[in-house]
């Protein structure tokens, strides 16, 4: 998980109209914001997936925000990056399974190498996606970063 914080020299319900205006339907946007509160807003930005394989192809990060006011003319503007959980359930999933097949080659549940190079295959494959979803993430992250500068500031 990242985080981000600046200020903006705008009103908290401004910022959360602009916000909602630009990514409320478009682009496969979900935007739900919460405004309870007097002087904060907190939002909740990701990109809807259609299928669960996007996740490899697809911006998958959960931007989770909290716009309050900080004094007469600033407001404060956090916000969170978090990886979608089912990337990390793919990643992990691939690795455990792996891990299985190495443990019952190690338990003598199965004497074959066929198995062995399974669990390999599987672990391999988990940790290159690691490896890509981490870079990914750092990419998708800056880009966020820029969608969200680019509505926000005025």
């Amino acid at each position: 998980m990242k985080k981000w914080n600046f200020k903006v020299k705008s009103d908290p319900k401004e910022i959360g109209k602009k916000l909602e205006s630009s990514l409320g339907e478009a682009n496969r946007f979900v935007l739900s914001l919460d405004k309870e509160k007097i002087n904060s807003i907190n939002f909740k930005i990701r990109k809807r997936m259609l299928l669960a394989f996007e996740i490899n192809t697809q911006n998958n990060i959960i931007v989770n925000g909290t716009i309050s006011k900080a004094s007469h003319n600033n407001t404060n503007v956090e916000v969170s990056f978090s990886q979608h959980p089912l990337a990390k359930l793919l990643m992990y999933g691939h690795i455990v399974l792996g891990l299985g097949f190495l443990a019952g080659i190690i338990l003598k549940l199965g004497n074959n190498s066929v198995m062995l190079l399974v669990g390999l295959l599987l672990i391999a494959i988990g940790i290159l996606l690691a490896i890509h979803l981490k870079k990914s993430f750092d990419k998708n992250v800056q880009e966020y970063k820029k969608l969200i500068a680019e509505i926000v500031t005025p």
